[in-house]
């Protein structure tokens, strides 16, 4: 019985540590979206971010080539995960706004 758990165990622990990409055989994307020439201390500073992320999203998640409705469907859903991912740093970014902590002035977003 301890076997078999511990084999689990061990096989859990290494299935949440491998990342799949969107695509198989397809490398997962990334860039970073650089945001300090906008003042996020005020509401157009702070859209103007979370529109760049959102077309950041949209073109790590967009893979040429492919036009079919499936391939649209699937890249709509990986930006909208790459966005709600990316969310915490666009909102820590906004609460740092003017202070050292925001000098990072990029927000890493990635295609799941």
């Amino acid at each position: 019985m301890f076997r078999t758990t511990a084999f689990l165990a061990a096989l859990v622990a290494t299935a949440a540590t491998v990342s799949f990409p969107a695509y198989a055989g397809e490398p997962a994307r990334a860039t970073e979206v650089h945001y300090s020439d906008l003042n996020l201390a005020n509401a157009d500073g702070a859209q103007a971010l979370k529109d760049r992320v959102a077309r950041a999203a949209k073109r790590v998640c967009t893979f040429e080539g492919d036009k079919s409705l499936d391939s649209a469907v699937q890249a709509k859903a990986c930006a909208k995960v790459a966005v709600a991912r990316a969310m915490p740093q666009v909102e820590l970014a906004l609460a740092n706004a003017g202070t050292r902590v925001a000098e990072n002035s990029r927000v890493s977003v990635a295609a799941h």
